[in-house]
């Protein structure tokens, strides 16, 4: 009775701790309507990217914030795959700013931004104040 009940707490534990990662898939958020073909493109970009599983897209005015998760097996490459990303973002859209990060913490800030813009919890207004704030995080990690 006790080996089946420490049995069972260590399964749901284990279980439980797994939901901490879980995927989110890709996430696009348009803050202008004028940027969503913009959106479109960078999002299929980012999705036929083998190294990445997860992102978040939002755009704004002229701004674009990029935040994605390296798949581990490719966590070596890391700088590569930004190098890449960047380069293939500054020659498309060479009139945006670009902020573009694997950091865990802009990654959520950026996905807690883009859920609560598309359930309509925040005005334009406090969506772009967010967003700049998240810019400046990144910056001082950098």
């Amino acid at each position: 009775m006790k080996k089946s009940l420490i049995i069972v707490m260590m399964i749901s534990s284990i279980l439980s701790g797994c939901v901490l990662f879980e995927e989110k898939g890709a996430s696009h958020a348009v803050i202008h309507s004028s940027q969503e073909e913009t959106i479109k493109q960078i999002g299929e970009r980012l999705e036929s990217t083998k190294e990445l599983y997860d992102t978040v897209v939002i755009a704004a005015d002229s701004s674009l914030l990029i935040s994605y998760k390296v798949k581990h097996l490719y966590r070596f490459d890391m700088k590569g795959i930004e190098k890449d990303l960047e380069a293939w973002l500054k020659d498309q859209y060479p009139d945006h700013e670009i902020t573009l990060s694997s950091d865990y913490k802009i990654f959520l800030e950026s996905f807690q931004l883009f859920e609560k813009w598309s359930e309509k919890n925040m005005s334009e207004k406090e969506a772009l104040s967010e967003m700049k704030k998240i810019i400046s995080l990144k910056k001082e990690l950098t």
